[in-house]
């Protein structure tokens, strides 16, 4: 793989806690980062869970190697992906993420 392969842009933002003056913590997320990325959409599903009907979207994105971490958000196209897993590329100056959508089931 080379550098013009990363013809996507990405942001990635990670999520971040903070204290409230009353001491409550207050969970948000950070400044999103634009990242190069190589982008695949791998496909949409639409299941049954809790006698509703959900959907999502799987997608695949090749970065450079950078610090990233499992529950990250990545916004694809202005759409909110959550990290799922990161996996080592063959060559070694890329990671893969694998991206889906957020549906609130986990």
């Amino acid at each position: 793989m080379n550098a013009s392969m990363l013809n996507n842009r990405i942001r990635l933002s990670q999520p971040i806690k903070s204290r409230q003056p009353s001491g409550a913590v207050r969970e948000g997320w950070g400044e999103p980062k634009p990242v190069h990325a190589k982008v695949d959409y791998l496909g949409a599903r639409t299941y049954t869970a809790a006698l509703a009907e959900q959907t999502g979207c799987s997608v695949r994105a090749t970065i450079r190697r950078r610090p990233v971490a499992q529950g990250w958000r990545a916004w694809v196209d202005g759409l909110p992906l959550k990290v799922k897993t990161i996996e080592p590329h063959k060559d070694r100056g890329y990671l893969v993420l694998m991206l889906r959508t957020d549906d609130g089931n986990g």
